[in-house]
């Protein structure tokens, strides 16, 4: 009958695999079917009989080996019914249970005193009703059916499937709402739930806040009749429970008759605590399921590891905007001491400027002197002012077709008569390059101006141009001090950081936001006392370039 059914219920692979199993194994059921019957019909046997079971045994054997073959050996997952699993489950423990009884009362035996045989029958009727009692406990038998339905259980869903698609949700969510907007659809969608809703512990406040939700908006929240009430009802009561609360429940009863109204047009049926760190983040709230389904147990511990991973990702979240935080306040601290100090040096030669004024104000020399240092204290302001904006602004690229020997020389047009170590130029012959003409101009002019001030009077600067494996090369080096190795590997392309006394260490920052703009890259090699080597490399459409190489 079993493998009538079995074979009723396959279908298409499935069928084609088990067909001849199921014919082979009803083939030696035939044969022995005949054989013994004619033995009890005829109350004689005939040995010739044997033949046939022989023969049905190389036949079915034979149909079996072909069943086999084709479903390479049979790769089918069989599971038992729950009901099949917890009764069995039940037995294997209350006979145990039994057995370690039956252990302790024949350990006492061998002792024939009537006080001992008594007091083994009273420990015998003691531990008969607590077996009793622990199989009619609803704590103990739910926890069977947990047990089992994690472990023996086929799983209802396909946990790996789950997590993928958890993980697609929400791996770029680097906001809260995103993140939680994300995670109360998915949970509709995989729990068949049309009312599922996220919410947040505003902790100061001791109340809670809409993060997600399918079926509320943030101001139809806060027409919730009895909504303040009700939140820190729902908090007092899931603070310290970490497992899925059933609003129609007995232990949910006297939370559930206290705010009726506010559940029902919350739509809350079940509540779900986000816990991580041991501290409750915020409740996932579901109502019923399409139909008024109930839950299974393993839809019940999906949902509990959905919401600790949640709850795991919101605290990810939540440092992750406090790190944010601090770095910025840090970045604010640190422009705030550079831009105190400029400042604070201009403030001081206006403020002796000023002093001098009304003393020597009919003095055209000082009348002269004070325009003019007034005209450049604007300029350091303007130019402090710029440099700021280069951190906060993005950066646009307009690439047009140049040449990169031609832009080093108009930029060096412009800064050459203020240089005081000597220029060496040796430029060689190259491709014509996709590069925004004014930014590489930038670059070009820090790294000049950078290796003037590293080589100083006296000093030497060397630029040279060429191909370096099929990218355009452009080199500054000087003879100056040289940078420290460690400065080089932890701070010389982050912003703020610098060597110079005057430096606001935004240029090297700028510079290699420029090159990596155009897909290019900047390498460094100094050494401390012999000077440094700036190194642009950027792409040459085509390929290979011809001509120098830089080493």
């Amino acid at each position: 009958m079993l493998l009538e059914k079995t074979l009723r219920a396959s279908s298409g692979r499935q069928r084609w695999q088990v067909k001849f199993l199921a014919i082979g194994i009803g083939a030696i059921f035939a044969a022995r079917l005949y054989t013994g019957s004619q033995a009890l019909l005829l109350h004689n046997l005939h040995l010739e009989l044997e033949v046939v079971n022989g023969s049905a045994l190389f036949v079915a054997g034979f149909l079996i080996f072909v069943s086999i073959f084709r479903g390479h050996f049979l790769h089918t997952n069989i599971y038992l019914s729950e009901t099949m699993l917890y009764r069995s489950f039940t037995l294997l423990i209350v006979g145990i249970y039994l057995l370690a009884i039956s252990a302790l009362a024949l350990a006492t035996g061998s002792v024939q005193d009537n006080l001992v045989l008594a007091l083994r029958a009273f420990f015998i009727f003691l531990a008969l009703v607590g077996l009793t009692i622990a199989l009619l406990s609803d704590r103990l038998r739910l926890k069977m059916k947990q047990l089992i339905s994690r472990h023996f259980k086929r799983s209802e869903y396909d946990y790996r499937n789950a997590w993928i698609a958890f993980t697609e949700r929400t791996a770029s969510m680097v906001q809260g709402k995103a993140f939680c907007n994300a995670i109360v659809k998915m949970i509709s969608e995989m729990f068949d739930v049309l009312s599922v809703s996220l919410w947040l512990l505003n902790e100061p406040q001791k109340n809670l806040k809409l993060g997600g939700s399918t079926v509320f908006s943030e101001a139809q929240v806060r027409e919730l009749p009895g909504f303040q009430d009700g939140a820190a009802a729902i908090i007092q009561f899931m603070r310290n429970r970490q497992i899925i609360v059933d609003l129609e429940a007995v232990e949910a009863e006297i939370l559930k008759r206290s705010h009726v109204a506010f559940f029902q047009d919350a739509r809350i049926r079940y509540c779900i605590p986000m816990v991580s760190g041991g501290n409750l983040l915020g409740i996932i709230t579901l109502g019923d399921r399409v139909k008024e389904t109930p839950f299974s147990f393993e839809a019940l511990d999906m949902l509990k590891t959905i919401a600790d991973q949640v709850g795991a990702g919101l605290l990810n979240l939540k440092l992750s905007e406090q790190l944010h935080q601090a770095r910025e306040m840090e970045a604010f601290q640190t422009i705030s001491a550079l831009f105190t100090h400029d400042l604070k040096n201009l403030a001081s030669k206006l403020s002796l400027l000023l002093q001098n004024l009304p003393v020597h104000f009919d003095n055209p020399d000082f009348r002269k002197d004070a325009l003019r240092s007034m005209s450049e204290s604007v300029k350091k302001i303007d130019g402090m002012c710029g440099r700021l904006s280069i951190v906060r602004e993005r950066l646009e690229l307009h690439p047009v077709k140049a040449d990169l020997n031609k832009v080093f020389r108009t930029t060096l047009a412009g800064i050459e008569a203020i240089l005081k170590a000597g220029l060496i130029e040796d430029l060689h012959p190259m491709p014509m390059v996709f590069l925004d003409p004014e930014q590489i101009r930038k670059v070009i002019r820090n790294l000049v101006l950078n290796a003037d001030q590293a080589a100083g009077k006296g000093g030497e600067i060397r630029v040279t141009t060429g191909t370096q494996n099929g990218w355009a090369a452009l080199m500054v080096s000087d003879n100056g001090c040289g940078i420290s190795k460690e400065f080089m590997d932890q701070y010389l392309f982050r912003p703020f950081s610098t060597t110079k006394k005057q430096g606001t260490g935004i240029g090297l920052f700028h510079s290699k936001m420029i090159v990596d703009a155009h897909n290019g890259r900047i390498e460094v090699e100094s050494e401390e006392g012999k000077g440094s080597t700036f190194r642009v490399l950027l792409p040459i459409s085509g390929g290979q370039g011809s001509g120098f190489r830089v080493r």
